[in-house]
């Protein structure tokens, strides 16, 4: 047996291997990386403080407070004409540019685009009656998606709720990476009358997370911050308190967001602290 030629074969096999899993600890599903844990002490000061700011915390509240990096994501590139023609149909018609918006009108129904990459669809409003409960309404607002190519397996169903002055139902579908939502990157449907009344969509790319791991803060020190605050939820029922991405509209083709905790109330009102600094930001979901 030739030994020097065995041993060339081993070596470019374990470099093969090295290879390989040096690619699927890069690209692949990246885990909580340690971090640190909340006692069941802790969990009852999160508890304390919401209810002494008057709140009711509906929700578990996330022990683990791991090491995080931040994501780059980019905006998604389609033309405007190729986002009509889903919500539309073939044929779209002429653009109408007003005031820096593009707005494609057929048969009633409207598709507008934003510079920044928002669209929005509007259908033409009919008299139709509809009994239809939420269950019914979320069913035929995903099957409008999926029918019109705007479905994506990243999608989980973030809030819900009755729209009682359009007699319908309104679905806020957000976008994950990972297993993290992405609280900025949303579908927002409505349902009325037994028909998609309107839509919003704004999606972006996850391009993968920064190579820098540093230590979130824990849900407690996000609670402490979020009733530090001037009051910006109506005192309610907290629906979600969990761990994310948001990130502000950015005139850009590609950037970097940070992980955020959301602190959530049962109408979709939200407060978003900045999961490294503490910073705090609002935003009113609905």
């Amino acid at each position: 047996m030739d030994l020097s030629k065995a041993k060339t074969i081993l070596i470019l096999a374990f470099l093969l291997l090295n290879l390989f899993l040096s690619y699927r600890l890069l690209l692949g599903p990246q885990p909580l990386q340690a971090g640190h844990a909340l006692s069941g002490e802790d969990l009852e000061k999160v508890r304390a403080l919401l209810t002494a700011a008057g709140y009711e915390p509906a929700v578990p509240i996330p022990r683990q407070a791991p090491r995080l990096s931040l994501l780059h994501v980019s905006r998604k590139s389609q033309a405007d004409a190729a986002w009509a023609e889903m919500f539309l149909g073939a044929g779209v018609p002429e653009a109408v540019i007003a005031n820096g918006l593009t707005v494609f009108t057929k048969d009633g129904n409207s598709v507008t685009v934003a510079p920044s990459g928002q669209v929005v669809f509007r259908s033409a409003a009919t008299r139709k009656k509809s009994l239809a409960n939420m269950e019914e309404d979320r069913h035929l607002a995903e099957l409008f998606l999926k029918e019109n190519g705007l479905w994506w397996e990243d999608l989980k169903l973030d809030f819900s709720w009755p729209r009682r002055a359009e007699g319908g139902s309104f679905f806020r579908f957000v976008q994950t990476y990972q297993g993290f939502p992405l609280f900025f990157s949303t579908v927002e449907v409505l349902v009325a009358a037994g028909q998609v009344r309107e839509v919003k969509l704004y999606r972006v790319v996850s391009e993968g997370f920064s190579p820098t791991e540093l230590q979130v803060i824990s849900a407690l020190e996000a609670v402490q911050i979020f009733v530090e605050q001037p009051p910006v939820l109506p005192a309610q029922k907290i629906a979600d308190i969990s761990l994310g991405y948001f990130s502000e509209d950015y005139d850009a083709e590609r950037w970097e967001t940070v992980p955020v905790w959301r602190i959530a109330g049962t109408d979709g009102t939200a407060v978003y602290v900045n999961a490294f600094t503490g910073e705090v930001e609002t935003s009113v979901l609905k």
